[in-house]
């Protein structure tokens, strides 16, 4: 595994360990399919919350967050109706959010989230 991958797996890990702090419950990690994949697929009262999780080191490039483009966005919307259809329960709300994760050289992650992007 590279270094990006690894900074990559670390963040999500992050994510879902925050994201459970704040009350959701993690149903999925790395969903796959053919189309692609969905990093973490939570639960929040009802809603199903498709998480894009985003890691840098640092802004240089730019923020996280930003990495989340409308084409992205489009495509995590399709990439959660292939796994809606695929479950025997149907959900009242479906959200799309992000989590943010940046890793200064010193000292913990810093997480935000953004919820309902797209």
């Amino acid at each position: 595994m590279g270094v990006r991958q690894a900074v990559g797996r670390y963040g999500e890990r992050v994510a879902a360990t925050f994201l459970e702090t704040q009350g959701l419950r993690v149903l999925d990690r790395n969903w796959r399919c053919r189309q692609g994949e969905i990093d973490i697929i939570a639960l929040e009262a009802g809603c199903v919350v498709f998480c894009e999780v985003k890691t840098r080191r640092s802004d240089t490039c730019g923020a996280p967050v930003e990495a989340v483009t409308v084409p992205k966005q489009l495509r995590i919307r399709r990439l959660a109706a292939i796994w809606l259809a695929a479950q025997v329960v149907s959900f009242p709300e479906i959200r799309i959010d992000v989590v943010a994760i940046t890793l200064p050289r010193r000292g913990a992650a810093q997480v935000t989230h953004f919820r309902g992007v797209g």
